[in-house]
């Protein structure tokens, strides 16, 4: 799918020709055709993807070429059944069951209309990853608004604060930048990764030699200080466990 970018996601000797995304040639045997998407201006975002389980976008980014960030958005799920309250009203595991969980009223052998909200607990908020692309700035108020309350953030830092100038005049950010971004979207968690080479893992790091990339997790940590936001360092194949935030029952 072809993401249509704005004009003022990059400089001009940057942005795209129209021959540059023109169709060209017969596809390859495992291409399928795909979507021109246009960006939606009420949302300032671009839908991709929707079913009932998940929600994907994209959102603008600047950089020295038209870049995009994505956001994965899982759709509440409905609370746990108050079997307690079921077997005081005589309702037994069954189809009843199964109906009141997918949100739908039943009534009960005695002509009683029983509501899903008498018997279920509060949903289950649904989990969200966000992930920029190379970036020196978010462009418009879209990413904000997707990224509110994010469970994990990932955002690039590719040189430390003390070489903000030299980040951003390639198109790049800082720790600081991405801890910026990480605050204003209330996140929970900031995942740091495209680093540039002259940092390097502690158990690489020569005496008297390069950056220790460690270094540029303290940065974005002495930024989030005060907000409780948890930084990690991404490496290749790392996992990150989102579990599910379910609320808290009184």
């Amino acid at each position: 799918h072809e993401l249509e970018p704005t004009p003022d996601q990059c400089p001009e000797e940057g942005q795209f020709s129209l021959e540059m995304t023109a169709e060209s040639g017969p596809p390859h045997p495992q291409e399928q055709p795909g979507r021109t998407i246009p960006l939606d201006v009420s949302s300032d975002s671009y839908l991709l993807f929707q079913d009932n389980k998940f929600v994907v976008k994209a959102f603008r980014l600047f950089h020295r070429i038209p870049s995009f960030g994505f956001c994965i958005q899982e759709h509440d799920r409905p609370g746990r059944l108050k079997t307690e309250v079921l077997k005081e009203l005589g309702v037994k595991p069954g189809p009843l069951y199964g109906r009141l969980k997918a949100g739908e009223s039943v009534v009960l052998e005695s002509g009683r209309l029983l509501l899903p909200s008498e018997v279920l607990e509060a949903d289950i908020p649904g989990r969200k990853v966000c992930v920029f692309g190379d970036c020196s700035s978010v462009l418009g108020e879209g990413a904000f608004r997707l990224c509110h309350e994010a469970d994990v953030l990932v955002h690039e830092a590719t040189l430390g604060n003390e070489h903000q100038k030299k980040a951003v005049d390639h198109g790049h950010s800082t720790p600081e930048m991405a801890a910026a971004v990480a605050r204003t979207c209330s996140a929970r968690r900031l995942v740091l990764y495209h680093f540039s080479q002259r940092y390097k893992p502690s158990s690489l790091k020569k005496e008297g030699g390069e950056d220790d990339v460690s270094e540029l997790k303290n940065q974005a940590d002495q930024a989030l200080q005060d907000c409780g936001v948890e930084v990690t360092l991404a490496e290749d194949f790392m996992t990150i466990p989102i579990p599910l935030r379910r609320p808290s029952t009184s």
